[in-house]
């Protein structure tokens, strides 16, 4: 291990807009997107190690998510599940002598293949196009404007979910969201807006009234006390209701994703992973597959595992710390963004084994 360890003077703070190789965090999160869309296993997976090196787990998990909700979604539609199974492992790995110094991860064998192994997933995954944010005007909050989208044929299709200490101004809202969620309509893009209605509403009357909008508490919620009372979860009452009504596995599905969705909450994340409440309306609403296998080609994940650490040796040339000169010589040249995506492109395999796929 001592040949792919990672031993680097810097300290969390110093890598707090730059990645372990002195590229741009943004960037490298750029690149790990575009390469796991296009099918690039290997580009992918040193991306992914820059961001390991770097310690930005919490972004790196960010990513990931961003790319279930958005890019894959109904093209693996089960693959929540994996994700979800993937980061209580990496919770628990934290919880066994990493807390509040993640950045030591980036040495244990057990993260790097572990990762590696959901970024092969991922890559292998079938794509969907990406899904688009509904957009909400300041126009879309005038009665007569409300008045015109309504579509519910009656007011009881939220009664299982709304209680009695939810914001009253937002009865008419979450009903509508049930009814595009029921049977009777099951409207994919009516069932986002009304969600992105709520959501807008909230953020109205935060910058307008300086009024914070809370619903009754619900317990059943995986996320601290303080934040159990955030509207968000009444629309997740709704998407686990109309789970249920669906089927077993469509709610089993769902409440992976919620799970992620509550993963290190916060109110400013919330708006941030919308693309994972977006999938998990269109479970219930839209037409696909079920039986898509979760994982493709187990062996060859298996095989990139194997040989993830030879990534780390080159990530390690870009060290910086007492035993090395700034070793970026022979490096796949630090800072340099297009130099490094091109080296990538030209090289027969890191790991000896990864198909390319230069489309």
């Amino acid at each position: 291990m001592d040949k792919f360890k990672i031993d680097d003077k810097r300290t969390q703070k110093d890598f707090k807009n730059m990645t372990f190789s002195k590229f741009k965090k943004s960037d490298v999160k750029k690149e790990l997107i575009n390469t796991i869309k296009n099918n690039k296993i290997e580009e992918a997976c040193y991306w992914c190690a820059e961001l390991i090196c770097s310690g930005h787990f919490v972004d790196l998990w960010e990513t990931i998510f961003l790319l279930l909700g958005k890019h894959i979604h109904l093209g693996n539609p089960k693959l929540p599940i994996y994700i979800d199974l993937r980061y209580t492992k990496f919770k628990e790995l934290v919880q066994n002598g990493y807390i509040d110094n993640e950045i030591k991860m980036r040495n244990n064998n057990e993260v790097r293949e572990l990762f590696c192994e959901v970024v092969c997933v991922l890559a292998l995954s079938n794509k969907k196009q990406g899904l688009v944010q509904s957009k909400v005007k300041d126009n879309d909050f005038k009665i007569t404007e409300i008045q015109s989208r309504l579509k519910a044929d009656n007011l009881n299709y939220c009664n299982n979910i709304f209680m009695k200490e939810d914001p009253k101004e937002l009865f008419i809202a979450l009903n509508e969201l049930s009814y595009h969620l029921s049977k009777k309509s099951e409207s994919f893009m009516d069932a986002i807006y009304w969600i992105e209605w709520i959501l807008e509403y909230e953020k109205k009357c935060q910058k307008e009234k300086k009024i914070n909008i809370i619903c009754e508490r619900r317990g059943n919620i995986p996320v601290s006390n303080n934040n159990q009372k955030d509207i968000v979860w009444m629309i997740w009452d709704c998407i686990l209701f109309s789970s249920m009504e669906k089927s077993k596995t469509v709610l089993k599905i769902n409440k992976a994703i919620l799970n992620l969705y509550c993963s290190r909450f916060t109110t400013s994340n919330k708006r941030k992973r919308r693309f994972l409440i977006y999938f998990a309306i269109s479970l219930i609403v839209d037409y696909y597959n079920i039986n898509i296998k979760m994982i493709n080609n187990d062996t060859l994940i298996e095989k990139i595992k194997k040989n993830i650490n030879q990534i780390y040796k080159q990530i390690k040339k870009h060290e910086i710390g007492s035993g090395t000169n700034y070793l970026f010589n022979n490096s796949f040249n630090g800072g340099n963004l297009e130099k490094t995506i091109s080296k990538l492109n030209k090289l027969d395999s890191l790991m000896g084994m990864v198909p390319r796929n230069n489309n």
